[in-house]
C-alpha cells in the first residue's frame, strides 16, 4: 500500500486528512522527498485524552502536523493552538478551555490551521485569531 494513503486511512478524519493532504501537495512540490518524508515523522495525535495545566497550554504545529480529536484540553490562564509553518486540526467532541473563556467543537466540527495561523483563548477571556503574523 501506498504510505501517503496507510497514512490518511490512519488518521480516520476527513479533515485532518484533507489538511494533511494540502500540507504534503505543497511539501512535495517545493521539497525534496528526504526533507519531506522528515516533515511527516513530525505528528502528534491527540485522541481521547483530558490534559490540564496550572496556567499555558501552547500548541503549535512548527514543521509539523498536530491532530486533537475527541479531547480536552484546559489551562487556567491561556491556550494557543494552531501552526507555525506546518499544520493543526482540532475537533470532533474537542473543548478548549480556560477559566474565563471556551471553544466547544461538536461532532464533525473542527478548527484546521496551516502555515502561520493560530487561535489564541487569552488571559482576560478574549478569543482572538491571528493570521501571517510574526510569533513574539
Amino acid at each position: 500500500m501506498d504510505p501517503l494513503l496507510a497514512l490518511l486511512g490512519e488518521l480516520g478524519l476527513g479533515v485532518a486528512s484533507n489538511a494533511v493532504y494540502d500540507f504534503l501537495k505543497t511539501k512535495l512540490v517545493k521539497a525534496e522527498k528526504q526533507q519531506a518524508n522528515q516533515e511527516l515523522s513530525n505528528i502528534l495525535k491527540l485522541h481521547g485524552v483530558n490534559i490540564d495545566a496550572e496556567t499555558v497550554i501552547s500548541a503549535l504545529a512548527s514543521k509539523g502536523f498536530i491532530s486533537i480529536d475527541s479531547s480536552h484540553i484546559y489551562a487556567k490562564e491561556s491556550i494557543s493552538f494552531g501552526s507555525v509553518v506546518g499544520s493543526a486540526v482540532a475537533g470532533n467532541n474537542t473543548t478548549l478551555r480556560t477559566d474565563k473563556t471556551a471553544v466547544v467543537m461538536g461532532q464533525g466540527a473542527y478548527i484546521q490551521t496551516q502555515g502561520n495561523a493560530q487561535m489564541q483563548l487569552n488571559k482576560e477571556g478574549s478569543i482572538t485569531f491571528h493570521v501571517g503574523q510574526e510569533k513574539k
